[in-house]
């Protein structure tokens, strides 16, 4: 646990966050700044999993999918999306999935 704190507090202090969680997580999730725009990168760490919805900041950041996707989106091993965070620092995140919810939090 001690181990998995250090290399939080090393990610949280580059430009890039990333968190995910081994085992259970149907997403690898990890944050990034393009063109001054807080970037939510979604990546599938399991064969099929559906993001049928999102949740940012709990509900107080206005966050859209990258391009025309409707929800629900299905998603195979390794394909992600994007999520574009206006005007807010990232600092949770909680996917709605058919496999359950899952919060991942940037400190």
């Amino acid at each position: 646990m001690k181990y998995a704190l250090r290399l939080f507090a090393l990610a949280s202090a580059m430009t890039t966050c990333t968190v995910s969680y081994a085992g259970d997580a149907p997403f690898d999730v990890s944050t990034h700044i393009e063109q001054n725009v807080p970037i939510i990168q979604l990546e599938a760490a399991t064969d099929q999993v559906v993001l049928t919805g999102f949740n940012v900041n709990r509900g107080n950041c206005k966050a859209k999918l990258g391009g025309v996707y409707p929800l629900p989106l299905t998603f195979k091993f390794g394909q992600g999306v994007k999520l574009f965070a206006y005007s807010c620092k990232v600092k949770e995140v909680v996917l709605i999935t058919n496999q359950g919810n899952y919060t991942y939090s940037f400190r």
